[in-house]
Formats: structure tokens, C-alpha cells, sequence
């Protein structure tokens, strides 16, 4: 009786421990797009196997083995105190649906898995708790704990494998979801521009769908969705009759990527941004980003309409593979090949942008809010792209003045009587040395840089990181590391370009970090802080289980 009264309680707390450790999984496994690869490397990468769990059951297991002297009521007490520690620990654990940068987002695919998974749990639970007993376990109550502990720890396998099981519903859900978006896209036959690059490419999206929506309706998807899902739905519940142009982001994951997005969405026109080496890691070589980001150029129709970042030179070489009935080249570096269209005479101040646009045999001047030569590069692409289509210059140029910075990109804020300039959407080797030149452009007090670095660079992503870091030496009179991913080569070069060891800071989190250069104590007349970028929880921190 007290030996079944011990199952109990090992059974239930196991159980009742993973309703939460289910979720906090969930949490990474959704950042990981629900790719059982990836997110089995990431606990592999992290080491995020558990801990604390692991720790009471054997504890439990030593005790019941060492302390109890075979006495069945001692092990009862040590069961119920160790379950109840177990699911107070359990219960006690951050709520990812919560806390956070990125919270669990319990659609209805994710609380469909996390049910699924929490089922699987509780019947291995029972099964082979049942099953060890009946195979002569008896009263030895210390193999039922160490039983609990490896259930404790296959925690993770039990979300993939729930996502795997209902991933043929799921397929059938999306089919009809997709067939749906086709049909409307069927129906209203937008001119459908397709925008790729290895960075830029939502900032170039939002400015040129800004553009063309003041002078005509226009449709994008908004924020960086580029995926086929995220783009079948806003097709499905926002493109309206009178969008007679599409704007569609077209993110690359794999060889073979945008070529599907362009099955799905067919182009007439295309815009590359660049080629680079974000994303590096996934794709393995510069040569097979080249090769999928290829894939929109492919896809337009040999008298539709390609425009290319002249100043990149995967971008270029593109456009001399590909070349379409109208293919155009725009950029900053008229000095480096022939350009299309291309923007001299800039002049940037605190407000923005002064600059001229040099378009077939004139000039445009205009003022713009965004900062930065990448931001100026997308502006000018976007420029190039809607006067291609026909839009009149002047009134291009006259929509640009009211395009505002988009979030996190490289926008100048006010924080007391100093600035924060935010691009903590993602990095890159261009990006983050050009942002660098605008914080040294910045009239002020101390310059302040903010970073955890650059991420999924591949092999070649300590040296980036330390190289930019020389630069940053040279500009910054402060500098905070976050987080642990790239500390070592940001250390480095930030100590070999000559910035002081006193005047280098570490901090586990962003949180911490701004806490820091916010708090009364720390601040100084007039900072101009630069954040430069900002991680996902599956690379800011080490997560604890």
C-alpha cells in the first residue's frame, strides 16, 4: 500500500513538473520555427538539459536507497517532501508565456503540441513506472525515482515528438491555407515585387511600400514576415481589390527558399538588397547564399523588372547573370561601376538626411529622417524601384520626406537630454560599422556602445565581431557587452583597438544592461548610446533548467 502511495507521488509531481518545463521548451522549440534539427542542436549547443529536477529525484533516489533503512514509511516522507519540491520548483520556474524578449505565443499549433506532449508525458509516466514495478522494482523506491529523473529529462523529445505527430494535420491546414491566398492573389493579379537580400530588405520593404501607398494602394507585409505562412495570411486578411501592387519580403532559409515564395507568389519585378554573409551558419558557404538568394532573379519573367544593389557586389553580379528587359543598378558608390540611380551630396545632422538623387540626367534633392549608409542604400533602392514603375520623381521624392524610421533600425530617439540610436533589430559586418559612423557623427557627450555582436556569421563570426570591435575602439568611450555568445572576440578587439579595461563592461542581459546606463548614478550629461542589436533568448543567455 505505502510502496503504491510512493508511485503516486512519483507519477503525479513527474507529471505535474512538466507542465511548465513543457512550456518553457515550447517556448525555444517556437523561436526555432518548430524544426526539430535545429532545436535539438540548440539544446546540444546550450546544454540546456535539467538540472534542478534531476538534482531532487536524485537526491530522492539516495535517500530512499541510504537513509531509510528498508522502512517503507520513511520512504513515504522522503517521497511526498521531494514531490512537493519537485513541483514547487516546477511551478516556481519563470511562465514563458510571460516573460521574455520573445514569449511563447500559444497559437493554436503550439497549445495543440504542448497538449499532445503533456498527454505522451503522463502516459510514458504511468506506463513505465507501472511497467518497472511488475518487472520486480518492489519496494525499491530509488528506482522509481531515478525512472522519474529520465522522464524528467526527455522533457524536450516529448514536444518534438508531439509536433511530429500532428505535423500531417498541420501540412493539410496549411495547404488549404495556401490555396486560399493563391485564389485571391488569382483573383486580383497585383503586380506582384518580390524584395531579397541578406540584410535590408525589410527596411527596403517598408520604405518603398510607403512610397507607392502615397500615391497609389499599395499592399506589404508588414514587420519582417517573409515566410510562406506568415505571407499566405496577411494575403488571406489584408489584400484588398484596389492593392494593385504587392510588396512580398522573401526570406531565404535554405537553398531552395525563394524559389518556393516565388512559386507561391509569382514576381514581376525583383529588388536585392545584398549578398552577404548573414546567415552563414545555415547556409554553410557565401556561394549557396548567393545561389538561393539567385533564386528571385531567376523567378521574374525575362520582361519584367530587376533592380540591384550596385555598391554590393553579389548584388551586381546578379544582375549581369539575370538580366531582365529592364535591369537596374542603384547604390552610394557611383566611383566603383556604373550605377542607375545613385545619391550624392548627403549631408546628415541630428533631424536626418539632406542628399541628392542622380536619376537618368538629373538631380533630385530631398531630406529624409533615416540615418545611416544602409538606410540611404534601401531609401535609394526603393527610389530606383518606384520610378522604374513609373512613379513621377518629384512626388518619389516628396513621399520620401514623411517616411519615418522604422523600429529598431537605426532610429534616433531622445533619452533625457541625450540620445539612444536604436538598430537592435539584427547586425551585420556593413551595418554595424556604418552605425558606428553615425555615433561618431553624433554631437554629444560620451559615446556608448551596446552590443551582444553579431550572430550566425559561420566560421568566420568571432573574427567580424572582433574586427568591428577595433573599429569601435577607436569611436566609443564606453563599451557594454552583453550576454556570453560572442564576449570573448568583442573583448578582444575592443581591448587591442586601445579602449581602457576600466571603460569596458560585461552584463548577462540586455535588461541589466540598460538598467546600468539608465540608473540616475550611471547616466551622464548628454550619452549617445548605440544599441547594436539584440539577441533572442536562444542566444542572449544560457537558459537555466
Amino acid at each position: 500500500m505505502l510502496t503504491t502511495i510512493c508511485l503516486a507521488l512519483i507519477s503525479a509531481a513527474t507529471i505535474l513538473f512538466f507542465t511548465r518545463r513543457g512550456l518553457r521548451y515550447l517556448r525555444y522549440f517556437q523561436q526555432e520555427e518548430y524544426n526539430g534539427t535545429r532545436f535539438k542542436n540548440w539544446l546540444i549547443e546550450k546544454r540546456t538539459f535539467d538540472t534542478k529536477g534531476t538534482f531532487i529525484a536524485l537526491l530522492a533516489a539516495a535517500l530512499s536507497k541510504f537513509a531509510t533503512g528498508g522502512d517503507m514509511v520513511t520512504c513515504l516522507v522522503i517521497c511526498l517532501l521531494a514531490a512537493a519540491a519537485l513541483v514547487f520548483i516546477g511551478f516556481t520556474e519563470e511562465d514563458p508565456r510571460k516573460v521574455g524578449k520573445i514569449k511563447l505565443n500559444m497559437t493554436d499549433r503550439a497549445t495543440a503540441i504542448y497538449n499532445l506532449a503533456l498527454g505522451l508525458n503522463a502516459i510514458a509516466t504511468l506506463i513505465i513506472i507501472t511497467a518497472t514495478y511488475f518487472l520486480g522494482a518492489g519496494d525499491s523506491i530509488a528506482i522509481y525515482w531515478l525512472v522519474g529523473l529520465g522522464l524528467i529529462q526527455t522533457s524536450p523529445i516529448w514536444i518534438v515528438v508531439a509536433n511530429a505527430i500532428l505535423w500531417p494535420n498541420e501540412f493539410k491546414k496549411q495547404q488549404a491555407f495556401r490555396q486560399e491566398a493563391k485564389d485571391i492573389l488569382a483573383e486580383y493579379q497585383p503586380y506582384t515585387i518580390g524584395i531579397t537580400g541578406s540584410y535590408g530588405k525589410t527596411s527596403t520593404k517598408a520604405i518603398l511600400g510607403g512610397i507607392l501607398e502615397a500615391i497609389e494602394p499599395t499592399f506589404w507585409t508588414p514587420g519582417s514576415i517573409n515566410t510562406e505562412m506568415g505571407i499566405t495570411r496577411q494575403i488571406r486578411e489584408n489584400l484588398k481589390p484596389q492593392q494593385q501592387i504587392a510588396i512580398v519580403e522573401m526570406g531565404a532559409y535554405q537553398i531552395g527558399s525563394i524559389a518556393k515564395l516565388c512559386r507561391f507568389t509569382p514576381p514581376n519585378a525583383g529588388l536585392v538588397t545584398a549578398v552577404g554573409v548573414m546567415h552563414l551558419e545555415r547556409f554553410g558557404s557565401a556561394n549557396n547564399i548567393y545561389k538561393a538568394k539567385c533564386e528571385l532573379a531567376q523567378a521574374i519573367p525575362a520582361d519584367g523588372l530587376l533592380v540591384c544593389n550596385g555598391d554590393n557586389p553579389g548584388a551586381r553580379k546578379m544582375a549581369a547573370e539575370y538580366p531582365k528587359a529592364n535591369t537596374l543598378l542603384y547604390g552610394l558608390e557611383p566611383e566603383i561601376g556604373h550605377l542607375d540611380c545613385w545619391m550624392s551630396d548627403i549631408d546628415a545632422k541630428m533631424e536626418g538626411t539632406n542628399f541628392i538623387i542622380n536619376w537618368q540626367g538629373k538631380k533630385y534633392p530631398g531630406f529624409t529622417k533615416l540615418l545611416g549608409a544602409p538606410m540611404l542604400s534601401n531609401l535609394v533602392g526603393a527610389f530606383t524601384m518606384a520610378c522604374a514603375l513609373g512613379k513621377d520623381p518629384d512626388y518619389v521624392i516628396a513621399a520620401i520626406y514623411n517616411v519615418e524610421p522604422a523600429n529598431n533600425r537605426l532610429n534616433l530617439r531622445k533619452n533625457g537630454d541625450g540620445f539612444i540610436l536604436d538598430d537592435s533589430y539584427n547586425s551585420n559586418p556593413i551595418g554595424f560599422a556604418s552605425a558606428l559612423d553615425v555615433l561618431e557623427a553624433l554631437e554629444g557627450g560620451r559615446k556608448i556602445l551596446m552590443t551582444p555582436g553579431m550572430v550566425e556569421l559561420g566560421d568566420i563570426q568571432a573574427a567580424e565581431n572582433r574586427q568591428v570591435a577595433l573599429k569601435a575602439a577607436s569611436i566609443c568611450d564606453l563599451a557594454i557587452v552583453v550576454g556570453t555568445t560572442n564576449q570573448a572576440a568583442l573583448k578582444a578587439g575592443l581591448l587591442e583597438g586601445g579602449l581602457a579595461a576600466d571603460k569596458l563592461m560585461e552584463f548577462p542581459d540586455r535588461d541589466a544592461a540598460l538598467a546600468y546606463l539608465t540608473s540616475p548614478e550611471h547616466r551622464q550629461a548628454k550619452d549617445m548610446i548605440l544599441i547594436e542589436n539584440d539577441l533572442p533568448d536562444l542566444y542572449e543567455s544560457i537558459a537555466k533548467f
